[in-house]
């Protein structure tokens, strides 16, 4: 009888580490989860603002001004250019593709997209050209983010020119 004692009490002994290990590695899975996603959020955000610190056109970058949109980059040729200094301005990042790694996970996959964006929904792009450019950057970690989607941060930037201001400003006055 006292064997049959001593095999049941193994028998939940064994039962109850089972349990905290399952409870232990889902905690740690959690974690490692939560930390990726904040990652690719800090990721996102610290590309975004490198970008829109940059000329909003390549026609627009240092003190050039230009009056119309007929002046700005052809969306066929949004992207990086030739023969001038890379990421010096916004679309520059147009179809960029990196891998960034951190010091505990490696492998994040960054895309960005940049074109122009409709005036009147800035959600959407357009082919013609506006005032108006639409950033979008997607970070994804295979690996542990269980949505197959990624992270997508989007933002819109815009350029106003001094005569258009200088029109809007005369026409306040009247």
């Amino acid at each position: 009888m006292q064997n049959f004692l001593l095999i049941g009490a193994f028998i939940l002994l064994g039962m109850l580490i089972l349990a905290i290990n399952n409870t232990l590695i889902f905690t740690n899975t959690a974690t490692v989860e939560n930390e990726v996603q904040i990652t690719v959020a800090g990721i996102a955000q610290a590309l975004m603002e490198e970008i829109i610190s940059k000329a909003f056109d390549e026609n627009t970058v240092g003190d050039k001004k230009i009056a119309g949109t007929d002046q700005l980059t052809v969306s066929a040729n949004l992207g990086e250019d030739s023969g001038e200094p890379p990421f010096d301005d916004v679309d520059d990042y147009n179809g960029i593709i990196r891998i960034k790694d951190t010091p505990r996970i490696s492998g994040y996959i960054i895309k960005v997209k940049v074109g122009y964006a409709n005036p009147t929904n800035p959600i959407e792009f357009v082919s013609a050209r506006s005032f108006l450019k639409r950033i979008e950057i997607a970070v994804k970690d295979s690996k542990f983010m269980h949505n197959p989607d990624s992270l997508i941060l989007a933002s819109v930037v815009s350029y106003f020119c001094c005569e258009a201001l200088q029109i809007y400003n005369l026409a306040m006055k009247l």
